[in-house]
């Protein structure tokens, strides 16, 4: 018997397939998404119950940004 954490814990991944102009334009988003987040500053003690949101962009940031360099990068 499969658990629920067990599932919750399994990786899915599926392959992204983008056009070069859409990956550009989805890495260039997220460039800017990245700078006005951190441009702005991030107090940890203050905003302490947004940490998690805060990790999780840039987790997701960092892996999109492998994957475009890996794939797209001229």
């Amino acid at each position: 018997m499969i658990t629920r954490e067990k599932k919750m814990t399994e990786k899915k991944t599926k392959v992204l397939e983008l056009a070069p102009e859409q990956a550009m334009a989805l890495m260039v988003m997220l460039d800017s998404e990245m700078e006005t987040i951190f441009d702005e500053g991030i107090d940890p003690i203050a905003d302490w119950e947004s940490a998690d949101l805060y990790a999780y962009r840039l987790l997701a940031y960092k892996t999109y940004k492998q994957w475009y360099m890996e794939n797209h990068n001229a």
